[in-house]
């Protein structure tokens, strides 16, 4: 380089997905094909608690950026905008890549000050939902028959021209190892693909499949194929339901009760497990993007558009589903919650065999 010659300036680029933990483990292959894409890039990301405590260390991203949570009052919330404002335009942002398509995300690629500020065209089902049309100026209309959350995300971000149409899937997460899940591991003899996890928790009502349903699951794999089971929880709600499936599964073998366990130490023992069963919940999504084989039951969502990503993971529906499958809804308006109660522990079994059967 000459005396003359100016250094160029390294891409900036922000990534927008504040929630959920699901929803955000799948915004993770944009910034690896950011990062594929630019390697000498700054690359950010707008999110919010708890998904910031679990991707911290991801090696595609710089900095993260906390969107802030629900303060009382209006001029608290104001002063909490005008920060993360203040903090966004610090970096000086050359664009901002809205996967989330809401209007807060939106809100919060505009604050950023990046002049491109990419997002989805298209209504609800394509992307695009409240005013979020309003702060993006590069909207981009992806084929409905690109249905995965995971692939329109890539995309999205090719269709920019900010990642190669080489960008693939892929997950490069932190090196989990908190300690006192690894303690609980030793404690009980639990090797490296020794021990299933199973997470019966999920925040929507109508995700929930039945308790006995579980602890059939459960009994079955650590009864006929030997396997130690590890039932996980994430609150006192979660806490009694996971005990209740230990207690009817359990009768001598080894099903075991997780300790409390935050997102890092799910991550650990999750990265050593043989196999993941679950509900659609974030724990699910943490376990495919670890390369866990991972079973997951649906019910009011659409596996194809929201499940588990990748050939190690399989959802299992009701083979004749309702007409009103896939609703999408957070209350039953059936009333007997019928897409995940008449879902039948055996074919769930039968996957869970089937995904350890091809590790």
């Amino acid at each position: 380089m000459t005396t003359t010659e100016k250094p160029t300036r390294r891409l900036r680029v922000l990534l927008v997905r504040l929630s959920a933990i699901g929803d955000c483990l799948h915004a993770v292959p944009v910034a690896a094909a950011l990062r594929r894409a630019h390697p000498d890039a700054f690359i950010g990301w707008a999110i919010q608690e708890p998904s910031a405590t679990l991707l911290r260390g991801c090696p595609d991203v710089d900095r993260f950026h906390v969107y802030p949570r629900r303060t009382r009052g209006v001029a608290a919330r104001l002063e909490a905008f005008s920060r993360l404002r203040r903090e966004l335009r610090s970096c000086r942002y050359d664009a901002a890549i809205d996967v989330q398509g809401l209007t807060k995300s939106g809100l919060v690629a505009w604050l950023s000050g990046a002049r491109q500020r990419v997002g989805f065209r298209g209504g609800p089902a394509l992307g695009s939902r409240e005013l979020n049309r309003l702060f993006v100026n590069r909207r981009f209309a992806i084929p409905p028959a690109v249905t995965h959350v995971v692939d329109r995300n890539l995309a999205l971000v090719r269709a920019s021209g900010l990642a190669g149409e080489d960008s693939i899937a892929e997950w490069r997460l932190p090196d989990y190892a908190r300690r006192r899940a690894l303690v609980f591991l030793e404690r009980h003899g639990l090797g490296a693909g020794g021990y299933a996890v199973v997470s019966p928790g999920t925040i929507w009502r109508t995700k929930r499949w039945p308790e006995g349903h579980f602890a059939v699951a459960v009994r079955r794999l650590a009864r006929d194929r030997g396997l130690p089971v590890v039932v996980v929880w994430a609150d006192e709600g979660e806490r009694r339901s996971a005990e209740t499936i230990v207690a009817n599964a359990g009768n001598g073998l080894p099903v075991l009760l997780a300790p409390p366990t935050d997102l890092r130490d799910l991550a650990t023992l999750l990265r050593h497990a043989a196999l993941f069963l679950g509900c659609d919940s974030g724990p699910a999504h943490l376990a495919a993007a670890l390369d866990v084989p991972c079973v997951s039951v649906f019910g009011p969502t659409d596996p194809s558009r929201n499940g588990p990503y990748g050939p190690k993971s399989a959802s299992v529906q009701l083979d004749e589903r309702l007409e009103c499958q896939p609703c999408w809804r957070r209350t039953c308006s059936r009333g007997d919650f019928a897409c995940m109660e008449r879902l039948d522990p055996d074919p769930v079994v039968e996957e869970c065999l089937a995904r350890l059967d091809a590790r």
